[in-house]
């Protein structure tokens, strides 16, 4: 939801990932016609990392066993000059 946009900005959330296919409200909370508003204004003007479709289940399951929810994440992209989405190798170091 937009209001989400607020918080990220106060907060300086640095990315964000998702396990789904849209960080979006579904449906679009505007008018016919305008599809994911919400990319248009956390991706170029705020300059928010996302990344969609990610499969945390694994993640979740080793987080809940041992108790610790906290590691460093890396997902480097395929460097391409211009391009706007790329598949990913991610990781979650603890």
């Amino acid at each position: 939801a937009f209001e989400t946009l607020e918080w990220i900005q106060r907060t300086e959330l640095a990315a964000l990932a998702s396990d789904t296919w849209g960080c979006e409200v579904r449906p679009n909370e505007t008018e016919a016609g305008i599809n994911q508003p919400w990319h248009w204004i956390t991706i170029p003007m705020m300059g928010m990392t996302m990344g969609e479709i990610f499969y945390v289940k694994e993640l979740a399951e080793d987080c809940a066993a041992d108790k610790v929810y906290e590691f460093l994440f890396v997902g480097p992209a395929i460097p391409i000059t211009g391009a706007v989405g790329s598949p990913t190798n991610p990781l979650a170091i603890k």
